[in-house]
């Protein structure tokens, strides 16, 4: 930041210093605006998450995942509001829970989840470089952020962020979280902010209940992108297999039990 107001100044000072030069090059930016936002934000496939991407608003893409669930991916500036906006309402909802449970532990997750949301304020948007990668070295960042349904009649949130840069001392600073909740119960778990060259965070959290409604929420994290996903399906019950004996031929019975299907009657059970 103070790298641009002295270039603004000396700008400004060649600008007056130098009549020869046309105005339109003594311009100041328009209206403030940052460099980030001037600069054409990268697209999740050129961030290699991938196609399929559409582009919501400034920042902001969306596509539908193979389990029909949307996931969202924020870039840039722009894009890190809107990731701190799903953040929010995950805030609104641990704050809803705590209200309802009353009890220590719920109160510690709503302060976890606000503790998070003001590191990732005050973290600095850092865009990718613009360095062709080298065909020998090339640093490589992942990430992952699902919520869906489990097994039967469970939810679960999965949100991973792996980076490795063996080439250059660039670092990334990165983030994980994850809620699940299913009535007046909630687990939650954060990760970081963790810094380096080579660094890694990951959150899971998974609940069941045959009653009552659930959902689940995932969220990662690193220095130009976010990535989240919310859901509140359960998973599927598979219905009990049918009942596969009888009626039996002649010479043959359930002894064995109905799952066994029909045998002969002098053979034995295994």
């Amino acid at each position: 930041m103070y790298k641009h107001i002295r270039n603004f100044f000396a700008l400004s000072f060649l600008c007056t210093a130098a009549s020869a030069l046309a105005l339109t090059a003594c311009d100041a930016p328009d209206d403030g605006a940052s460099p980030e936002s001037q600069q054409t934000l990268r697209t999740p496939a050129e961030l290699g998450l991938g196609d399929g991407w559409v582009e919501q608003e400034e920042g902001l893409w969306s596509r539908t995942g193979a389990d029909g669930q949307e996931e969202f991916v924020g870039v840039g500036e722009p894009g890190k509001l809107h990731g701190l906006a799903s953040l929010h309402a995950a805030e609104e909802h641990l704050a809803l829970a705590a209200e309802a449970e009353g009890t220590e532990e719920a109160k510690a997750r709503l302060t976890e989840i606000r503790a998070l949301i003001v590191d990732i304020e005050n973290a600095e948007i850092v865009a990718p470089s613009a360095d062709e990668p080298s065909f020998r070295c090339e640093a490589q960042l992942t990430h992952f952020a699902l919520a869906s349904g489990a097994a039967c009649n469970s939810v679960k949130a999965d949100a991973s962020v792996i980076y490795n840069n063996a080439c250059n001392s660039i670092t990334e600073t990165i983030y994980t979280y994850t809620y699940a909740t299913c009535g007046v119960v909630t687990t939650t778990h954060s990760c970081g902010p963790k810094t380096g060259i080579s660094v890694g965070c990951g959150s899971h959290s998974y609940l069941t209940s045959a009653t009552s409604a659930c959902e689940s929420y995932a969220y990662a994290a690193s220095n130009y992108y976010s990535t989240w996903q919310l859901n509140n399906v359960k998973g599927y019950c598979e219905p009990p297999p049918t009942p596969s004996c009888g009626p039996c031929q002649a010479g043959f019975d359930c002894h064995c039990g109905e799952w066994d299907g029909c045998i002969p009657k002098n053979q034995l059970c295994e």
